[in-house]
């Protein structure tokens, strides 16, 4: 049964979650921790930082950790396969009607349309988690430290995750955190 629950569960963020893993986020975080409950808040920050470690989609690799972490192998192939399943749909479902449509309306528009609704959700999902992982000062000015050098200094994402990892090594060697 809890194999069926969670490829469904997959299956409905896959069917809405537009915009790629990051749009998805918000909608991850509220079907397994909220609504199902599988994981806490703390696992579900530790499982993003994983998946974004990990190579692949967040959203498959979400899957695939939750789904292993609730029913081992079946439960990771249930919710994976539930949650590229949709995609699938939507690409045949979107290429049909971007066919009959392109005919008829200017198609950018749909496009420019999405773009904002994805910035939303993106913008909703980064709210959720940046708040749940503020637990100290320290991670506040840790978060503005590396936001100003990206924007100033244009340096790349990768810098600043092994920066902000080795900065909080130390904050816990001298118990800042």
């Amino acid at each position: 049964m809890i194999i069926f629950e969670l490829f469904i569960t997959f299956f409905k963020i896959g069917m809405v979650a537009f915009g790629g893993g990051y749009g998805a986020l918000s909608i991850i975080q509220d079907e397994i921790v909220n609504v199902n409950k599988w994981i806490g808040i703390e696992e579900f920050l530790d499982l993003i930082s994983i998946s974004q470690m990990t190579p692949g989609p967040i959203a498959i690799n979400s899957a695939t950790f939750v789904g292993y972490n609730i029913a081992g192998f079946w439960g990771s192939v249930a919710s994976t396969i539930g949650v590229i399943t949709p995609s699938i749909i939507w690409i045949v479902i979107i290429l049909k009607l971007l066919k009959l449509l392109s005919k008829k309306i200017d198609t950018d528009l749909i496009f420019k349309s999405l773009r904002i609704a994805i910035i939303g959700l993106i913008i909703a999902a980064t709210l959720n988690i940046g708040f749940g992982s503020i637990v100290s000062i320290f991670h506040i000015v840790l978060g503005i430290i590396g936001f100003i050098i990206l924007l100033k200094f244009k340096l790349s994402v990768i810098w600043i995750i092994l920066l902000s990892g080795i900065a909080g090594i130390f904050g816990k060697l001298i118990n800042l955190i």
